[in-house]
């Protein structure tokens, strides 16, 4: 199945709840207006900028589950786990000890099984910033450790990801978290 990945939007103003009835609501919409089709819908995991919802885990929650689209066969939701935004939310998954607790919440709040796509960025941001500025792999705040614990946990082997930098950081961050995979990585090359 291809994905169309999207930030949820704001709420401007209007109120979180609010923001997050009316984005499942229009996500719901769409499914149904498409239905037969091959292409679903990753809600991006956001730095929390202004209103802008989907920056917790709590909120990526409630718009899957405000949506309400079945999981079995695939579905045709999930998440894009975006490294950089988790990091400007306030999610420290730096170390070894917060590395898992950051699946632990998001497996208790969405589930492991949701993330369909990773956009794999530093940040040239600190801890909760929540503030969207991309970063080198390894370059920015979170640093080279967590990168190479990703691209070696088996949970998500085959999960497709990106870098969303400029080329020249692009080749960079690529061929750094290629050298961190483990040996005989059956994943994309």
């Amino acid at each position: 199945m291809s994905y169309v990945v999207m930030h949820p939007g704001a709420h401007v103003g209007a109120g979180v709840d609010v923001g997050i009835r009316r984005v499942a609501a229009r996500v719901k919409a769409a499914l149904r207006r498409t239905r037969g089709y091959r292409v679903g819908v990753l809600l991006e995991l956001t730095a929390g900028q202004g209103s802008c919802l989907g920056h917790t885990f709590e909120q990526l929650g409630a718009l899957l589950h405000g949506i309400d689209e079945p999981r079995d066969n695939g579905g045709r939701t999930g998440v894009c786990f975006d490294t950089c935004h988790a990091l400007a939310a306030g999610y420290d998954w730096r170390t070894a000890r917060g590395y898992e607790a950051t699946w632990r919440d998001f497996d208790r709040l969405v589930g492991l099984d949701r993330i369909r796509a990773f956009h794999l960025n530093d940040s040239k941001r600190d801890l909760g910033a929540r503030v969207d500025r991309h970063e080198a792999v390894g370059e920015g705040f979170v640093g080279p450790a967590p990168f190479r614990r990703l691209m070696r946990d088996p949970r998500f082997a085959g999960v497709p990801a990106v870098c969303e930098l400029p080329p020249e950081e692009t080749a960079r961050s690529l061929d750094k978290l290629k050298s961190w995979r483990p040996r005989g990585y059956a994943g994309a090359r």
